[in-house]
């Protein structure tokens, strides 16, 4: 399930802007349900939500400015994340993003798409970030991973796999998904709280596992969804 969360008011928001809006949402969890948003901000695990890039700024220098408000995407298979979310932003009525106020204009459910019919196309509306652990000399360091490499889609498969896993309590009926290349790929560097990660904006086909699809177009594909990494579209 997903919401389209518009705002209005003008303003500048610099490019590097995911904890900012990851603040807001944690803000309107702590003023609904103070239980849930110290479950879900505690959780070293998987937390089964994320959201989109901010939609209707126009790109400047170092940011976008929104002249007439904008919008984001908010998805989760947590029907409390979302109702939380809701009614903590109605409460407040203000997004706080960076240094700039907006004021919140409307929030509307979205239809889910039925995935009956394989192979289904899909586009990032964020990056999809995907990393694995390398060897240097005093030990491990993680390394995002790009898309030309094979191991991209092994750990994007294995993600699915651990989100439905712990979501459902149990594997999927089917576990067999193929992610086939890329048509289109954009890298884009993020910098969350002075870290630097290399994510990917993809349009991409996805065959297979109906239940690993639907769990990755609610909750994101690949890591870090709950800072606004991996949410897609079907084209």
């Amino acid at each position: 399930m997903r919401i389209k969360i518009s705002f209005g008011g003008g303003g500048f928001v610099p490019f590097n802007y995911n904890h900012y809006l990851a603040g807001v949402l944690y803000r309107a969890f702590r003023e609904a349900d103070l239980e849930l948003a110290y479950s879900v901000h505690k959780s070293k695990s998987i937390k089964h939500f994320t959201f989109s890039d901010l939609k209707g700024g126009r790109a400047v220098k170092d940011g976008l400015v929104f002249d007439m408000g904008g919008y984001f995407l908010l998805s989760s298979p947590r029907h409390e994340v979302l109702k939380a979310a809701v009614e903590g932003l109605l409460d407040n009525g203000v997004l706080q993003i960076g240094s700039e106020r907006f004021h919140l204009e409307r929030m509307e459910v979205l239809k889910t798409p039925e995935f009956n019919h394989m192979p289904v196309k899909l586009r990032t509306l964020s990056p999809i970030n995907v990393s694995t652990m390398i060897k240097i000399p005093c030990g491990l360091k993680p390394w995002d991973l790009n898309p030309s490499e094979a191991k991209f889609y092994e750990n994007l498969r294995r993600n699915l796999m651990k989100k439905y896993e712990l979501f459902y309590g149990r594997p999927p009926s089917n576990t067999e998904l193929e992610i086939h290349p890329p048509s289109y790929t954009k890298q884009r560097r993020i910098e969350i709280k002075g870290t630097f990660h290399r994510a990917y904006m993809m349009d991409f086909s996805v065959s297979g596992s109906k239940e690993l699809l639907e769990i990755g177009y609610e909750a994101g594909f690949g890591e870090k969804n709950s800072m606004g990494f991996g949410m897609v579209e079907v084209m």
